[in-house]
């Protein structure tokens, strides 16, 4: 991961803890797909399960990335359409 992208994703683990804490569904970064889009930092959102297997059997579906704000960190999960509008990752 280039060191940009670096800091945001420490942002992005750490509000992806207290997603998976409010809601019961483990989340993580699959670290290996991230991308700069207008000035904020796209993540791809996986179940730890997926990441460890690589099995599609363990993939979550329709479950949106999460976006870091290139200027004031601040993070949110975007809605399946709007990461499906970004056309990212091959999804």
């Amino acid at each position: 991961m280039p060191p940009e992208f670096r800091r945001p994703a420490e942002l992005a683990h750490a509000f992806l803890a207290e997603e998976a804490e409010r809601t019961g569904l483990p989340l993580t970064l699959n670290e290996r797909n991230y991308e700069l889009v207008n000035g904020d930092f796209i993540f791809d959102v996986q179940s730890p399960a997926y990441i460890e297997s690589g099995k599609n059997s363990d993939m979550l579906i329709g479950i949106g990335y999460v976006c870091v704000d290139g200027e004031t960190g601040e993070c949110r999960m975007l809605g399946v359409e709007e990461s499906a509008e970004l056309e990212l990752f091959g999804y």
